[in-house]
């Protein structure tokens, strides 16, 4: 994939970097906090995650798609789990869309036939979003652990 993908009304999807983590954070929550930031910048950089920015033509982050790779025993390849696909409120037409048409790309470019999504509760446009392009619902259980000590 090139490394910026031009989008209608100006928009350009590229690849997230460090100066965008305190926009994301706004996008998607979180708190400011240095062991939370330095996470973050640690994702940016991590070769087994791809984290992708749409930004507004005056440098506003209006979107976000972040893909993590895992070795899958099971299935003797990389698998693709889509942990979270946002965009600002407001008119953007096609944008998730085309934020998730990224994340199928580069999940295929890596070898992985098959992508999961983490959805939380809050997540109903993505739900439909991923419904409309014909993803299905498969069975997944979620044990919340708590912190040692």
């Amino acid at each position: 994939m090139a490394a910026r993908r031009m989008l209608e009304g100006g928009l350009r999807v590229r690849r997230g970097r460090r100066h965008d983590l305190e926009r994301l954070r706004d996008l998607i929550g979180g708190r400011a906090e240095p062991r939370a930031e330095r996470f973050a910048r640690r994702t940016l950089a991590d070769l087994s995650q791809d984290v992708y920015v749409a930004e507004a033509p005056g440098g506003e982050i209006v979107g976000v798609v972040a893909v993590a790779y895992v070795r899958s025993l099971a299935g003797g390849r990389l698998a693709a789990v889509l942990d979270t696909a946002r965009i600002a409120a407001g008119p953007r037409g096609a944008l998730l869309d085309a934020l998730l048409d990224v994340a199928e790309e580069r999940a295929r470019r890596r070898g992985c036939r098959q992508v999961r999504a983490w959805l939380g509760p809050a997540d109903s446009m993505l739900r439909a979003a991923l419904a409309s392009r014909g993803w299905t619902l498969d069975e997944s259980l979620t044990g919340a652990l708590e912190p040692p000590g």
